[in-house]
């Protein structure tokens, strides 16, 4: 999963055109959180509480996918929150605060993409 992230955090250099390891040395002591969280469906989702609105504000956040919804983004057009399909054996790539806030101007859109695995 590191390798994974550390090739996603050269690709985002290399789109704001930068080389492609301006972010190791921000990573080189980094501290990796992994955390497993497994949602069963739930038999009644409007009595669920989930994590809430929040920001990532790590690097990436990477999630893995599978066939129960459950995440919501928020989207830009209306501050509306809505729910992402999910597309089984494959990621959302969520790029987090340390990397949106001092290249915020640009970049013009937070794009999550689906990497299939």
């Amino acid at each position: 999963m590191e390798r994974l992230a550390f090739k996603l955090m050269e690709l985002i250099a290399l789109s704001l055109g930068f080389q492609p390891d301006r972010f190791h040395g921000f990573f080189k002591e980094q501290t990796s959180f992994i955390r497993h969280n497994h949602y069963p469906p739930c038999p009644f989702p409007h009595l669920a509480l989930g994590v809430g609105r929040h920001k990532d504000a790590g690097g990436l956040t990477i999630l893995a996918q599978d066939d129960v919804a459950g995440l919501e983004v928020k989207r830009k057009s209306d501050g509306e929150c809505i729910w992402v399909k999910p597309a089984p054996n494959s990621y959302i790539i969520n790029v987090g605060d340390i990397i949106q806030v001092p290249y915020l101007t640009l970049l013009h859109e937070l794009a999550y993409f689906t990497v299939f695995i």
